[in-house]
């Protein structure tokens, strides 16, 4: 019963998930402009959570890349903004959102609030990707934390295989890892809109998988049968992207 219950929840979330699509905002910042922009975003949280309440978008998060040697072109932020299938097809959805904003800061003026929300001069680069899900686990009800931790790769397809194997073979062992109390999801995103400073950049970039983990230690090594068949799949899987390491990020803020 437990685990048809668990089951149950997946093929719900699973469903959910992939009515919807993400805009994945990449912002590198000017040099010594760190702290102006988190006072922004602090205040960008209140706004996103009242646009969420108003049903303008579903979800907003503010995350933190944990820099690396010799990646100073790489974004310093990540925001994430989460989007409804009704909501990506009714643009009048957005009509209001200046109002909704100028409510949830009752007490101080339009100006004073479209200045609060004025980020000249703060980015050297900023960065727009849409990916909408293809292969996704369930949550389970396990919802962020500030401060937790979340991994992504960026992936280039390489044939027309390519999200069957990831489907067929890794999100098996996700959806195990998350039953077991190890993780909280996978998901495998298509890229399916890039801003032109996105589009300079020239990756070739198709994919985005996600990895978000619970704070469970001691999780058992990823085994598989070493039997002819199953070598052979994920050999596929391996020759049908191309998967650049894992990028490392922290929540900041995050709508609930």
């Amino acid at each position: 019963m437990k685990k048809l219950i668990f089951t149950t929840i997946f093929i719900l979330a699973i469903s959910i998930a992939h009515s919807q699509s993400t805009t994945m905002i990449a912002m590198l910042l000017e040099d010594g402009k760190e702290s102006v922009y988190l006072e922004k975003e602090k205040n960008m949280n209140i706004a996103a959570q009242a646009m969420v309440d108003a049903g303008l978008i579903e979800q907003w998060s503010l995350w933190k890349r944990t820099r690396r040697e010799g990646d100073d072109n790489w974004a310093h932020y990540y925001v994430f903004r989460r989007t409804t299938k009704a909501q990506d097809e009714n643009p009048q959805f957005w009509d209001n959102a200046k109002e909704v904003v100028y409510k949830a800061f009752k007490g101080k003026s339009k100006k004073s609030i479209d200045k609060m929300f004025s980020y000249d001069r703060l980015f050297k680069d900023r960065r727009v990707r849409r990916y909408k899900w293809v292969s996704t686990t369930g949550w389970l009800g396990l919802e962020w934390e500030i401060g937790d931790k979340g991994y992504f790769h960026f992936m280039k397809q390489k044939n027309d295989d390519f999200v069957n194997y990831e489907d067929q073979l890794w999100k098996p062992i996700a959806q195990q890892e998350i039953l077991d109390g190890y993780r909280k999801f996978w998901g495998l995103g298509e890229i399916i809109s890039k801003d032109e400073s996105t589009k300079a950049l020239n990756t070739g970039h198709t994919h985005i998988a996600f990895n978000f983990m619970t704070k469970k230690q001691n999780k058992p090594a990823i085994e598989t049968p070493e039997d002819f068949l199953t070598q052979k799949a994920w050999e596929g899987l391996s020759n049908s992207r191309e998967m650049l390491p894992a990028e490392e990020l922290t929540l900041i803020y995050t709508t609930l």
